[in-house]
């Protein structure tokens, strides 16, 4: 008699527990599926930040002067000489 309601809340329970061990599962937060083909005017770039080692993909995300964020391919030439005219512009603001 007791044994349809305790299952019921036994599998109410097991049913709460895999749903917000579901929710609070840790991943990357930013990762780049597709990159942006064109290239990005160095003056519009703010900042960047690489992709998490966790993502599918490596990649650099750029955000730009309107705060948008544009994945970009780390292994284009424009893209290595943006980071570095970046962190140039950084560091000479910081000093």
């Amino acid at each position: 008699m007791f044994a349809r309601p305790l299952l019921l809340v036994l599998l109410v329970l097991a049913c709460h527990q895999y749903f917000t061990t579901a929710q609070s599962a840790k991943g990357p937060e930013d990762c780049c599926f597709k990159f942006y083909k064109k290239v990005i005017p160095i003056k519009v770039i703010k900042t960047y930040v690489n992709t998490s080692n966790d993502c599918p993909k490596t990649g650099i995300i750029f955000t730009t002067q309107n705060s948008s964020r544009v994945c970009v391919d780390p292994g284009f030439k424009w893209v290595q000489r943006a980071i570095d005219l970046v962190d140039q512009r950084l560091y000479e603001s910081s000093t």
